[in-house]
């Protein structure tokens, strides 16, 4: 029987999956931020359907930010597929071996997103467009969130995996390493922002957060949403500052997707609140630096914790009151940031290990906060007694 060409073809791409059990490699730091910058087109799409949803904007699978947001897709997803075949090219990889330490999340999460992508067709064709709470919650718009999630976090991921194999860093600026892994959790976080909106303050209106505060019948799910938001950022703090030493500006970074998310929610409302959002990164960035949190130092966890669940919160429900001029209650405005610090502390007591000996995977370095320490308690020890 006479091979056909169609034969050789299939041939070649079954031999192209065929690990060949290479070491894999590492991308590189301009390879991530590459990545990062596709992802970047790929997520404003996703922010531009949202505000266009908020909007009330004629809806319909065949919109212009449809089209920004698929493309973005398709250009990411080509961009890493390259990153493949540049592999196989130079050095003879195939299957995962040219597949790039942190990436193979994205091998899964392509296949994935396209597969919702049409089901995500027909499910609009059929049964029409979804609306308010019900699109976080539709079963394609959750595959499109997992297979995006995959595919964006490769550059995030690529750096947790250098950090855990004890790979040697590229020799740039720690600024220029870090950049790429920022955006990239950025961008997991401003999903997490959109599918979890109802328990994410920040995407409410004012006007709905001064009324469920003010009274006389309240609204719990405002400050839940305060509680909630603070575990997820405290975590994420613990998580990166546990596994990378982080130059100043990445959570500034990191919160920048996030914010505007949160701002796409309501349609660009109101955008007080998404400077707020954007400089509890920066405040978060701040205390980072200063209070070098660790995961042996119970003493810094819960310091950063309080440090910046009470004026953020406060500055969250103080740009309520001014921008709708009805104040919360004086005890939900006193008692929420609070509240909110105490959790934090005690979701910081259940992450602390009983061990402090634990090794850490990143030299530990004196912080600022701890000379403030100890020149205090210098200085009360020199005191003369009255």
């Amino acid at each position: 029987m006479a091979i056909t060409p169609l034969d050789r073809l299939l041939e070649y791409k079954l031999r192209l999956l065929t690990d060949s059990r290479q070491p894999r490699a590492f991308a590189t730091w301009w390879q991530d931020l590459t990545t990062a910058g596709f992802s970047a087109w790929f997520f404003g799409g996703l922010i531009l359907d949202v505000s266009a949803h908020a909007r009330d904007w004629n809806e319909s699978f065949f919109t212009w930010w449809h089209l920004i947001f698929y493309t973005g897709f398709f250009a990411t997803a080509a961009w890493i597929a390259w990153m493949f075949v540049r592999a196989h090219r130079a050095e003879g990889r195939t299957g995962m071996a040219a597949v790039p330490h942190g990436y193979g999340p994205a091998v899964v999460g392509v296949p994935l997103f396209l597969v919702s992508g049409i089901a995500d067709l027909i499910w609009h064709q059929v049964l029409g467009v979804e609306a308010d709470l019900a699109i976080l919650f539709s079963p394609s718009h959750l595959g499109l969130a997992a297979g995006g999630i995959l595919i964006v976090a490769a550059p995030w991921l690529s750096a947790w995996r250098r950090e855990a194999l004890a790979a040697e860093p590229e020799p740039i600026p720690v600024e220029a390493r870090m950049a790429a892994p920022a955006l990239s959790i950025g961008y997991v976080l401003s999903s997490l922002v959109l599918f979890l909106a109802y328990l994410v303050p920040y995407t409410s209106s004012p006007r709905i957060v001064a009324a469920s505060l003010k009274g006389p019948g309240f609204d719990g799910l405002p400050v839940a949403g305060i509680v909630a938001t603070t575990v997820l950022v405290l975590a994420l703090a613990v998580l990166a500052t546990g596994r990378f030493r982080l130059p100043l500006g990445f959570f500034t970074v990191a919160f920048a997707y996030p914010a505007i998310m949160a701002g796409a929610y309501a349609g660009f409302a109101y955008g007080g609140y998404v400077w707020v959002f954007l400089l509890s990164g920066a405040w978060l960035d701040f205390l980072v630096w200063l209070i070098r949190p660790e995961l042996r130092r119970r003493r810094d966890l819960l310091v950063l914790a309080g440090a910046w669940s009470i004026p953020v919160w406060a500055a969250f429900l103080i740009a309520t009151g001014s921008a709708t001029g009805v104040w919360p209650a004086a005890e939900i405005g006193i008692g929420a940031p609070v509240v909110a610090a105490v959790v934090g502390g005690l979701f910081m007591l259940v992450i602390q290990p009983e061990r402090r000996t634990e090794v850490r995977t990143i030299p530990v370095e004196p912080s600022p906060f701890d000379d403030v320490i100890a020149r205090a308690k210098a200085m009360t020890a020199n005191k003369p007694a009255e």
